[in-house]
């Protein structure tokens, strides 16, 4: 198979799908910060039409997901802020609060059109590290904490923080009203080149924009990338899963959210 065939985003494609999941993959109940601040990103392009993907709080009214969630392959356009809306926490029929979106803020030079795709589920291998965008929110969510991000530049994590976890946590496909979570995973940032990050924490569709996760012991936490993609995913019926990732280091969001969170 093609390197580019092989990277695939992390698309929910419809509400099917098989029972069974990865063994390190465990229910989460997200009550306990900062899982209170990952929810579902929906996104609706027609009465018949509905995805999701996963995002995190990163300020009081500023979501960060994947960049290709955000896109109608259908129409092969973007989608618009309206058509978006953010829950937060949800645990099945419960969340912690949810909101619209008012505006949409895209990387620079993300293109995603047909045209460009190497198959209609792949990604192309250097869109990997534009594949991010922050939603700002019609109203901020009270009484929920935004996660922190943290540029970490070449750290090989667990390792380089000692007594630190690594986790990824999202809304996948086969257990899309309450989170997943990969506990105890790694992950190298600036690999395989600057700006990216890989892993070997286990996600599937519906999990794009999962936060990567550093937990430490005193209860702080930093968002140091987002998961994205899969490297030679399992496809299940009309969704994909895996254990080897690729993502978005925080070094190529970083200075947008400062931006952004900037008076």
């Amino acid at each position: 198979m093609r390197r580019a065939a092989a990277i695939v985003p992390l698309l929910l494609a419809g509400p099917a799908l098989a029972q069974a999941e990865p063994s390190r993959r465990v229910p989460l109940e997200p009550d306990a910060w900062p899982f209170t601040a990952i929810g579902r990103v929906n996104v609706v392009t027609g009465p018949a039409h509905r995805s999701h993907c996963t995002g995190t709080l990163v300020g009081p009214r500023l979501v960060l997901t994947a960049a290709h969630c955000l896109y109608d392959s259908r129409l092969d356009a973007w989608v618009k802020p309206h058509q978006v809306h953010f829950v937060a926490g949800q645990a099945r029929d419960r969340n912690g609060g949810h909101a619209a979106g008012e505006a949409i803020r895209l990387a620079p030079g993300i293109d995603l059109r047909r045209e460009t795709r190497p198959h209609p589920d792949a990604i192309r291998p250097d869109m990997i590290g534009r594949d991010w965008a922050v939603i700002t929110l019609t109203d901020p969510l009270p009484g929920i904490a935004p996660v922190p991000w943290r540029v970490m530049p070449e750290a090989d994590l667990p390792t380089a923080a000692p007594g630190a976890v690594v986790a990824v946590a999202g809304y996948a496909f086969d257990r899309p009203y309450l989170p997943v979570v990969h506990h105890g995973c790694s992950v190298r940032i600036d690999s395989p080149e600057p700006g990216l990050l890989s892993s070997l924490c286990e996600s599937g569709s519906g999990e794009s924009g999962a936060p990567v996760l550093l937990l430490r012991p005193d209860g702080t936490a930093a968002l140091v990338g987002i998961q994205t993609a899969l490297i030679g995913a399992e496809r299940v019926r009309n969704a994909y899963r895996g254990g080897i990732g690729r993502g978005v280091a925080a070094a190529a969001f970083a200075p947008t959210l400062e931006e952004m969170r900037a008076p």
